[in-house]
């Protein structure tokens, strides 16, 4: 058993004192979402040099965000 996969296990056992840790379906919105945040991060960080416009990267990240809230709130 590697380190990785013991210390998943040591911090799943249901005995109230820990968080779960483990994976979860993401849907296409939170998908998206992420994506797209990152993605007016970098531009964001880039606007100047790629020679679009700042709000194009706030509104990209904006976005994201609603789209990663959004993906969250249906499951």
């Amino acid at each position: 058993m590697s380190y990785l996969d013991d210390l998943r296990r040591r911090i799943n056992r249901d005995d109230g004192k820990l968080f779960q840790v483990g994976n979860r379906p993401i849907g296409w919105a939170e998908g998206t979402g992420n994506l797209l945040f990152i993605g007016g991060i970098f531009l964001w960080q880039l606007h100047r040099e790629a020679g679009v416009s700042g709000i194009w990267a706030i509104s990209a990240a904006s976005l994201g965000v609603l789209l990663c809230i959004l993906g969250n709130v249906r499951k």
